[in-house]
């Protein structure tokens, strides 16, 4: 079920014609747990992992992009339900992680990334993506926490190697980074495996025994990933082509939202220069009314064109 603009609407839909949200953002969440039940774990997987997005045209930090992410939040807790995991929405959110997961008895402390497919930059900043240190912080509130997880859409991030891998192998405080593709792939497998075993991931003594360095040889994206995917493939008791057939398959998933947010786009291009060019043609003398046309469409697509490229440039791979 590819659906790029699931999560806005149902946002969209909790705000009334003022513009005033609806409730608050915890029983929204809550009810919105609820309405993913109606989905089958396929289904789910789908739209993990094509919905995500937050929508270019949220103002920052507003309440529309901080109810966006909540629901977000509450996707992977449902996931980790999904798994047959205990999972916990947490409503403290200064300080605190989004949500707890318990693999086996260990408790993960989970934060939850998504992003603007238009954003200027192919990947976050380092420290929009993770804060090693708030990982330790979380992890110190609880007595069975063995390390963090991070989730985020896949189509942010780095090309070769970043500072967010070095975190990513560091032992004395073992944090996975997932995205939104592999929870997909781990669902589908969940029959093949036994599901607590995940909690193998976080074994950095074993998998991680030295931190790999941005600098290192080939770039540590590629013995980050070399070291994740052998895991992921022996907890999941697959193989190799197994592996790569459904990340493929969610990937192309993906990359057919991003489409129908680009053609979104173009409509969105499309209407507002058809609405200046009849205003305009409302004028009584020609030139201003060329004139007039130009500045309007300018003014009227710049943002849209602006996000266009972005997404073009950066998100079709």
């Amino acid at each position: 079920m590819v659906n790029a603009f699931l999560l806005m609407k149902y946002v969209n839909n909790n705000y009334d014609k003022d513009g005033q949200l609806i409730g608050d953002h915890e029983h929204i969440a809550n009810k919105f747990l609820d309405y993913l039940k109606r989905f089958n774990d396929e289904s789910f997987s789908e739209l993990l992992v094509s919905s995500t997005f937050i929508p270019d045209f949220y103002k920052k930090d507003s309440s529309q992009e901080t109810l966006f992410t909540k629901l977000v939040e509450a996707m992977v807790c449902d996931w980790a339900r999904r798994m047959g995991f205990r999972s916990t929405l947490i409503k403290e959110k200064s300080s605190y992680e989004d949500v707890n997961i318990t693999i086996d008895n260990q408790l993960i402390v989970v934060d939850t990334k998504t992003f603007r497919l238009g954003r200027s930059q192919a990947a976050p900043n380092v420290k929009d993506f993770l804060k090693l240190e708030d990982i330790r912080k979380w992890c110190d509130r609880h007595e069975d926490a063995i390390g963090g997880l991070v989730t985020y859409p896949h189509l942010h991030e780095w090309k070769e190697g970043s500072d967010a891998y070095t975190y990513c192998s560091t032992k004395d405080i073992p944090t996975v980074m997932l995205s939104y593709v592999h929870l997909a792939y781990l669902l589908h497998m969940k029959s093949n495996f036994e599901t607590n075993s995940l909690s193998l991931l976080w074994n950095y003594d074993k998998i991680f025994p030295e931190k790999l360095f941005k600098k290192m040889p080939g770039g540590n994206k590629k013995a980050y990933w070399g070291v994740m995917q052998t895991e992921l493939i022996n907890i999941t008791n697959s193989d190799r082509k197994t592996y790569s057939a459904y990340i493929n398959k969610y990937n192309k998933i993906t990359l057919q939202a991003v489409k129908d947010i680009i053609n979104s786009l173009k409509s969105n291009i499309e209407y507002e220069a058809k609405k200046a060019i009849a205003e305009v043609k409302e004028m009584d003398f020609k030139q201003i009314r060329e004139e007039y046309a130009k500045y309007k469409i300018k003014q009227e697509t710049s943002e849209y064109k602006k996000i266009l490229n972005n997404v073009e440039k950066f998100r079709l791979k």
